[in-house]
């Protein structure tokens, strides 16, 4: 597997725990704070992999 192979591995967990999280926040309204804010971090990771994905894919 190569480095960017992993990534966008990386980058299909970071997707699923977002969509994760926004179910969460739907169905479990009494801990909506800390669903959300789990939820950036999750965006913020999806934004980190997305960046190092297309700096390694420059050509």
């Amino acid at each position: 597997m190569t480095t960017v192979e992993a990534l966008k591995l990386a980058l299909k967990k970071e997707m699923d725990a977002i969509e994760l999280y926004k179910g969460f926040i739907k169905d479990h309204s009494a801990a909506n704070e800390i669903f959300e804010f789990l939820l950036n971090e999750e965006y913020k990771h999806k934004q980190m992999v997305e960046k190092k994905i297309v700096e390694l894919t420059r050509a």
